[in-house]
């Protein structure tokens, strides 16, 4: 009889949620069925991907990146918009709380990558950018036509990050297979393309890429 391990520690976790205030964001978790996945699509795929690149698998690396990349883009235009509207308050006597939904949508979150909590981060952003620029906007702080550039630029960029995350995919090589350049590797780079050597070697990986636990 196998004797008990108690001293081994167990896997972390944690009950988590996310409230969404903005109709666009509830449009943005759920998608577009059979053209844009949506977060839960999301934090599947990338998931898949992280443990692919765990494995050495530089397809997967390069989706991590492209996906990263994407992300990075979208949290500036998210900030910029933000600290744009920020700027343009001028209120000196009027006092009100903090606008939000009087039945907000509750969303669960199973999240099991990084790069799902770097999505739950971005809508989290984008959820309250989108309520104080509605809140502006029937303000009379801002003009419909300034009210729906900032919204059309602001969906634009999060579900740029995922669509992109739609693109990449993992190959089931490893780098060694690479090296060998055998019959998988060849498959491989017909059925995927090229991807830039410096990925293909490892040399270059996203920031936030799972440690290389496979080689």
């Amino acid at each position: 009889m196998m004797k008990k391990n108690n001293n081994k520690v167990g896997m972390l976790r944690s009950d988590a949620s996310i409230a969404l205030h903005a109709s666009d964001s509830v449009a943005l978790w759920h998608g577009r069925k059979g053209k844009i996945q949506g977060l839960p699509g999301f934090f599947t795929h990338t998931a898949e991907l992280e443990t692919s690149a765990a494995k050495d698998d530089p397809y997967a690396d390069y989706g991590l990146i492209l996906i990263e990349n994407s992300l990075n883009e979208a949290f500036l235009t998210i900030n910029q918009l933000s600290t744009g509207l920020m700027a343009n308050e001028r209120r000196r006597r009027v006092t009100s709380s903090e606008c939000a939904s009087l039945k907000p949508v509750e969303k669960a979150l199973f999240v099991t990558s990084r790069f799902g909590w770097r999505m739950v981060a971005l809508i989290e952003e984008f959820d309250l950018f989108m309520v104080d620029l509605l809140d502006a906007q029937f303000k009379a702080r801002m003009s419909r036509q300034e009210f729906e550039r900032q919204r059309h630029e602001a969906v634009h960029c999060v579900r740029k990050v995922l669509e992109m995350s739609q693109t990449t995919q993992h190959s089931g090589i490893s780098r060694n297979d690479v090296s060998a350049n055998n019959p998988k590797a060849q498959s491989a780079k017909e059925k995927f393309g090229r991807i830039p050597m410096e990925v293909m070697e490892g040399v270059v990986r996203a920031e936030f890429a799972p440690e290389i636990k496979q080689r």
